[in-house]
């Protein structure tokens, strides 16, 4: 091995990633535990700054000040170490990896399009397994949180392609069938649901996926009640304001409730204009399920 090529243990997994079988619960775990906008956590990245790959002496060094500025916290000091990084070795075998962590600052740093430009450069930049995954699945996120279902949709599946460990399938998967539901794919929708339910019980994916299973489409609340009467009075009030309301009985844990809605829509943008119509006259609103 020459001088310009990194030892393995100069590799960035072999410092501050986890090994294999290193204990989840480690210090050295939890010091790189990062959340991508809520979904998953980063244990179990092997690959990061030229682990497995030639990378030159250089390079690494020129890392080095943004994983520690990363590792303690320091989000706008990491992503400008590597934009730096980026610049001066812009043909790196080791860009994905970085796109990817510059991704996962700008999140911090609450610069969602750039962190999500990042994780798209990280996906095609052809970095080693797993920093394509984790990059599809935070760009899913994103695109999740700001309501862009059908660009969730296809982040989350080529994630699935060959989930890596440290993605929790349930919590993914559960995103993906919501996303389904809300562009009115409920059918496929629910066959994502049924592979949470019977996979991973008791979890509390399972029991949001169960709540949501064969529900056929959206519904808009306006009110909860525990005496029928009260429930009653609100579905009087809803057709005096001009709207068709449906009572039912729902056993919520110990409770039994009186659960008044109004209208079925397809689409969760559908969902969304009725609950505006209904709140406009007055009503208090919840898009269910």
């Amino acid at each position: 091995m020459g001088d310009d090529v990194i030892p393995r243990e100069w590799c960035l997994s072999d410092e501050g990633g986890v090994r294999p079988g290193e204990a989840r619960g480690s210090k050295v775990h939890r010091a790189w535990v990062i959340l991508a906008a809520g979904l998953f956590t980063a244990a179990g990245l092997l690959a990061v700054a030229g682990c497995g790959s030639s990378v030159t002496r250089e390079a690494q060094q020129d890392f080095n000040p943004g994983r520690a500025a990363f590792e303690a916290g320091r989000w706008q000091e990491a992503a400008d170490a590597f934009t730096r990084f980026l610049a001066a070795h812009p043909s790196s075998p080791t860009r994905g990896e970085v796109y990817y962590y510059r991704g996962l600052a700008e999140v911090r740093l609450s610069r969602r399009a750039e962190a999500l430009a990042d994780f798209q450069r990280a996906t095609r930049a052809a970095a080693p397994p797993p920093i394509p995954a984790y990059a599809q699945v935070a760009a899913g996120n994103l695109h999740f949180e700001e309501g862009r279902d059908w660009d969730a949709v296809r982040a989350y599946n080529g994630a699935l392609g060959d989930p890596p460990d440290g993605v929790p399938l349930d919590r993914l998967v559960l995103r993906l069938a919501i996303s389904l539901q809300r562009v009115g794919r409920w059918s496929t929708a629910d066959r994502y649901l049924a592979y949470v339910i019977e996979n991973f019980p008791g979890t509390p994916a399972a029991a949001e996926a169960r709540r949501r299973y064969r529900t056929g489409a959206f519904t808009v609340q306006t009110g909860a009640y525990t005496s029928s009467e009260g429930a009653q009075r609100e579905a009087s009030r809803l057709r005096t304001a001009g709207f068709v309301p449906e009572v039912s009985v729902t056993q919520q844990q110990e409770r039994r409730l009186h659960t008044v809605r109004v209208g079925r829509a397809r689409t969760y943008a559908e969902a969304l204009s009725l609950a505006q119509r209904v709140s406009a006259a007055g009503f208090s609103v919840y898009v269910v399920p």
